[in-house]
């Protein structure tokens, strides 16, 4: 699905070593490592074996992909202490970026939206370019949000917005908090929200949005997504269409209403 999500395979010093295994064996703490693994075409799974493939990996690697694996993904598999590095965590985001433009086009018009926690998706100015709504983003982990605002603050000014003419996103905010910590009358009734591979309290966005999407991606991105925010302690979203009615669906996006 991914050629970057190769590199950053390539690129991750823990698993350029499973990768040089012929069968293993996987336990129960890195059985999530092996299934992203496995989808990505790396491993055959024979029942509690996985048999290595031949795809090799691309060249050339990606370490700062890798350090993903390497500094948070791994670590938490194995239960030692995550040391986020948060420029590896800003990158992995573009590996969402066409997936996002897709699920942005599917939420409708809106004159204010909210990003109901950044990571791990990165959910940002494609939303406004896509609806013509004005953004406010929230997020937990303030470092990578920092890197986020400092993309967009060297951006034109001015979003296309779909079959509309020319036309400015005049207003965009970041919010390094929790979403339970952002008040309610802050910005008023957001049109929608929009929440990606994360747990999140729905009763809380209900509360602040008048329409509430989640988002889920298919495939090996839809589990390297999970694993990020399982990493970091953002909880795992529900699967498409639990708990609400789905809006759009393909085999490697899925917009779910809630």
């Amino acid at each position: 699905m991914s050629t970057a999500l190769d590199a950053g395979i390539a690129g991750s010093r823990y698993l350029r070593l499973l990768l040089k295994q012929s069968e293993v064996k996987a336990d129960d703490a890195l059985g999530k490592l092996f299934h992203l693994l496995a989808e990505m075409g790396y491993f055959v799974k024979r029942g509690d074996r996985y048999r290595r493939t031949n795809k090799i990996p691309p060249v050339p690697p990606s370490r700062l992909l890798g350090a993903v694996f390497d500094d948070v993904i791994i670590p938490y598999l194995l239960g030692e202490a995550v040391k986020p590095n948060h420029e590896a965590l800003f990158a992995a985001t573009a590996l969402f970026q066409p997936y996002r433009a897709r699920a942005a086009s599917k939420f409708g018009k809106g004159s204010l939206a909210l990003v109901a926690g950044w990571l791990p998706c990165g959910f940002s100015t494609e939303i406004s370019a896509a609806t013509g709504a004005d953004l406010v983003i929230v997020d937990e982990n303030w470092e990578v949000l920092a890197l986020e605002e400092e993309r967009v603050s060297i951006l034109p000014l001015e979003l296309e917005r779909v079959e509309e003419p020319l036309a400015a996103s005049v207003f965009l905010s970041f919010e390094a908090c929790r979403l339970e910590d952002l008040p309610l009358d802050k910005y008023g009734k957001f049109s929608f929200a929009v929440i990606c591979h994360r747990g999140v309290d729905i009763k809380k966005v209900k509360e602040l949005a008048e329409r509430v999407y989640r988002v889920n991606f298919g495939g090996s991105l839809g589990i390297f997504a999970d694993l990020i925010s399982e990493s970091l302690g953002l909880g795992r979203g529900e699967e498409c269409g639990r708990g609400g009615k789905i809006v759009y669906k393909d085999s490697e996006v899925c917009v779910t209403e809630v």
